[in-house]
């Protein structure tokens, strides 16, 4: 399908933040170009400096550069793009000392600033995207409670000052706004989707929910219906774009190997793989890890949880494990308090940080940043669908 011109131009859109001048100081030609969405920034707190893409600070030659970026760098982690106005002896050594990502003798040609400032952004969404840790929560069983894992992970990950992107991709019957207490949301993934041939990053942040500073959400369809107009390679594009946003993308999948399911798959650092201690859960976990063995996918990128453990009735773990044929990396206790958050809309991590089922939480998140501080799996490009789908 071919691309229209203004379809690439809205994919290579940036969010600059003006600081240290205003719109009148520039030429037309770029405060008027279509792919620079050009804010000015101010001190009195309104501006949101934390969605920028990059900022242009402008500064006189007299003034203390080093100061006024720090000043800069304490609000933001955009990429500045110093532009210098005027000259001094010692300017350039100055500007060459402070953590910049471009430096710019004013005045300038719109196409030169233009550049500079794409180079600058380009940069910073290419370090986040290989940084961003994607994990997806998965099992092939309803009732494991994947779902209230994905939920209190993201809690955890965004209290540890990760900026974190829970996504519901269980397109007809998902359940994580209801876990929030988020019961009939203003935006869906669906609304998202419909626009995704020409999403950006500004276009993403307007869709998802602000649950908490470091915690958004994209929840899922309001009607099941509404799932059919949800394709892969939707998907594929909303979570590349995501991956330039955010540090940490916690994803919810359907008990089945769906579409949405396998474009999140094929971008996953570490899969979660949720069982319960009883038979139909664990046959048919065994079952997903034979499928994804047919697959392709990574065994080292998958781990094993074992919620509900030590529940009546239940297997043991060593039951659990010989039976999948995998030991269990994580375990998740049976804890009554549980549900009851559930039902209240408020995740567990919130409520009682110290219950059993949060401390394992606790240690699924610290594993999960110890591995994103750590060397990181590399990745084979594959595609993944189911043998014998079509495309």
């Amino acid at each position: 399908m071919a691309v229209s011109q203004a379809q690439a131009a809205s994919r290579g859109r940036i969010v600059v933040l003006l600081s240290g001048a205003s719109r009148d100081d520039f030429p037309p030609a770029l405060v008027g170009r279509r792919d620079l969405v050009i804010r000015e920034y101010s001190t009195d707190g309104r501006t949101p400096i934390e969605s920028a893409d990059v900022v242009l600070h402008v500064t006189k030659a007299r003034a203390p550069i080093g100061t006024e970026v720090a000043a800069l760098q304490r609000q933001t982690e955009a990429p500045i793009v110093l532009g210098l106005v005027g000259s001094r002896e010692g300017l350039v050594d100055e500007a060459l000392d402070a953590p910049l990502a471009d430096i710019l003798i004013l005045p300038q040609p719109p196409e030169v600033i233009a550049f500079a400032l794409h180079k600058a952004a380009r940069t910073r969404a290419t370090q986040q995207a290989t940084s961003c840790r994607l994990i997806t929560v998965s099992s092939t069983k309803g009732g494991t409670g994947k779902t209230s894992l994905a939920v209190n992970l993201a809690v955890e990950l965004s209290e540890r000052g990760l900026q974190t992107l829970l996504v519901d991709l269980d397109v007809q019957f998902g359940d994580v706004g209801i876990v929030l207490g988020l019961e009939r949301p203003a935006k869906t993934l669906y609304d998202l989707a419909g626009g995704a041939l020409d999403l950006d990053a500004e276009k993403l942040r307007g869709y998802v929910i602000r649950h908490r500073p470091m915690l958004h959400i994209l929840p899922a369809p309001l009607r099941p219906e509404e799932a059919e107009g949800i394709e892969a390679a939707q998907i594929a594009t909303i979570l590349q774009i995501a991956r330039t946003l955010y540090d940490a993308i916690v994803v919810d999948t359907a008990p089945l190997f769906d579409g949405p399911m396998l474009a999140a798959l094929d971008r996953s650092d570490e899969l979660l793989l949720v069982s319960t201690p009883d038979v139909p859960a664990m046959k048919n976990v065994r079952l997903a890890l034979q499928t994804l063995n047919l697959l392709g996918f990574p065994v080292d990128r998958i781990s094993l949880v074992a919620n509900r453990s030590g529940m009546p009735g239940g297997a043991s773990l060593d039951e659990v494990a010989s039976t999948l044929g995998r030991p269990i990396r994580f375990v998740l206790p049976e804890d009554a308090s549980v549900p009851s958050s559930i039902n209240s809309g408020t995740p567990l991590m919130q409520v009682d940080s110290r219950s059993r089922f949060a401390r394992g939480v606790r240690e699924i998140a610290e594993s999960m940043t110890a591995s994103q501080n750590g060397s990181r799996p590399e990745r084979n490009g594959r595609r993944f669908r189911l043998p014998g789908a079509g495309r």
